[in-house]
C-alpha cells in the first residue's frame, strides 16, 4: 500500500488518493476516455457530522451506472472526481478524499470513497478524429451549454461552448474535396452560434472587449447575423463607442424592423446619438459661423 498522495490542492479544496492495489500503468484515462468504475464506501462528513452529497452530482447519485466520460460533466464535485480518475491506472483500486473549505479555510465537507477503475476505453487523439466525430462532439457540448445557460450556470456554459468551439477549430483547414457544401455550411452555422453564445456570456459580466471580438468573428462568417449585430451594438455601448453601436443597431433593424429588442436598444441609444450630432453641429457653427 502506498502513502496518500495529493492529486490537486487549492486554498478551497484538496484532492487526495491512496493506492490500495496498483493497476496497469500503461493504460490511464485522459480527456474523452470512457471509464467503467466501481464506487464503494462513500461517506460525506461536515463539521456537524455526516451529511448528504449534493443531488447535482451524477457520480455520487443513487442512479450512477458506473460509467464516466472524462470531460463530460459540469458539477464541481464530479469534475474533481475526474481529476482523481486521471491519476489512476486501469485495474487500480484506491481510497480517495475530496475535502472542501470555505473562504476562511474552515472545513465545509469531506467526501471519502473507494474507487476501482475496472475499464478504460482507449480513445484516439482528438487530432486523429474524423470531421464527423468532431462536429458531433461540438454539437453535443453546444447543446449542453444551452441547457446550462437556462439554469443560469454561466461559467459552466462558457466552458461547454469553448470546448465545442475547439472541436470545430480542429476540423480546420476545411477541405472542400472531403466535405460537401452542406457540411461546410453546417460547420460555419454552428461556429457562428458558438461565437454568439460566448459573446452573450461575456456581456453578462460586462466584458465588452472580448464580446466585441467574438461578435466580429461571428460577423466575418455571417455579416447579416442579427444576434451578432445586436450584441456587438451592446459591446460598443459598453465601450462608449456610440456611433458604431448606432450603425450596428440600424443594420439589425434593417434585417428585421419588428425586432422588439433591437427597437428598444435603438430607442435608448437615440438620445445619445442626437446629443453627439448636436454637439458636433455646435462645434462646426463656432468654427465657420
Amino acid at each position: 500500500m502506498e502513502k496518500e498522495g495529493i492529486v490537486s490542492s487549492r486554498s478551497d479544496r484538496d484532492l487526495k488518493k491512496k493506492v490500495i492495489s496498483p493497476g496497469d500503468f500503461t493504460l490511464v484515462p485522459y480527456e474523452d476516455s470512457r471509464c467503467k468504475i466501481v464506487l464503494s464506501n462513500v461517506t460525506c462528513n461536515s463539521p456537524v457530522g455526516k451529511s448528504e452529497i449534493e443531488t447535482e452530482s451524477r457520480i455520487f447519485s443513487k442512479d450512477f451506472d458506473g460509467n464516466v466520460l472524462i470531460g463530460d460533466t459540469d458539477y464541481y464535485i464530479d469534475k474533481d472526481f475526474e481529476l482523481i480518475l486521471q491519476q489512476m491506472c486501469c485495474g487500480e483500486i484506491c481510497e480517495a478524499s475530496l475535502l472542501y473549505r470555505d473562504h476562511d479555510g474552515a472545513l465545509m465537507k469531506e467526501i471519502t470513497c473507494r474507487i476501482e477503475l475496472k475499464e478504460v476505453t482507449e480513445e484516439q487523439l482528438v487530432s486523429d478524429w474524423s470531421w464527423e466525430r468532431l462536429f458531433e462532439s461540438a454539437t453535443h457540448h453546444k447543446e449542453c451549454g444551452v441547457l446550462l445557460v437556462k439554469q443560469k450556470r454561466l461559467t459552466d456554459a462558457f466552458r461547454r461552448f469553448s470546448k465545442a468551439l475547439k472541436f470545430l477549430i480542429a476540423i480546420e483547414p476545411i477541405d472542400p474535396e472531403v466535405l460537401k457544401e452542406e457540411n461546410i455550411k453546417d460547420i460555419i452555422d454552428l461556429k457562428v452560434k458558438l461565437y454568439n453564445n460566448l459573446a452573450h456570456l461575456q456581456l453578462q459580466y460586462n466584458e465588452y472587449e472580448p464580446a466585441l471580438e467574438l461578435c466580429n468573428r461571428a460577423l466575418q462568417y455571417d455579416p447579416e447575423n442579427p444576434k451578432a449585430l445586436y450584441r456587438r451594438c451592446t459591446a460598443h455601448i459598453g465601450l462608449q463607442l456610440y456611433e458604431e453601436a448606432w450603425t450596428d443597431i440600424q443594420h439589425a433593424l434593417k434585417l428585421d424592423p419588428s425586432d422588439k429588442a433591437a427597437l428598444n436598444k435603438a430607442n435608448s441609444l437615440r438620445p445619445i446619438i442626437e446629443k453627439i450630432n448636436k454637439n458636433y453641429s455646435d462645434v462646426i457653427k463656432k468654427m465657420f459661423g
